[in-house]
């Protein structure tokens, strides 16, 4: 099995390449999310709470007219 692996001939660069966009994507993410507003951040999580009900409160039939 270690042999398939240490033996690539030539398609190692598929291989760096995956790793690379693996490790930019976190990284943006990471570096996104360290940068974001805290406004934005806590409005992100109170939307659960916001008007949850009001999308409940239509029959079946309401909704489909919406």
């Amino acid at each position: 099995m270690f042999k398939q692996i240490t033996n690539l001939q030539g398609d190692e660069i598929y291989l760096i390449i995956s790793l690379w966009i693996f490790i930019v994507f976190f990284v943006a993410v990471g570096c996104m999310l360290f940068f974001m507003k805290k406004d934005h951040i806590q409005y992100m999580k109170d939307i659960p709470f916001d008007g949850s009900e009001q999308a409940n409160d239509y029959s079946p039939e309401e909704r489909k007219k919406l």
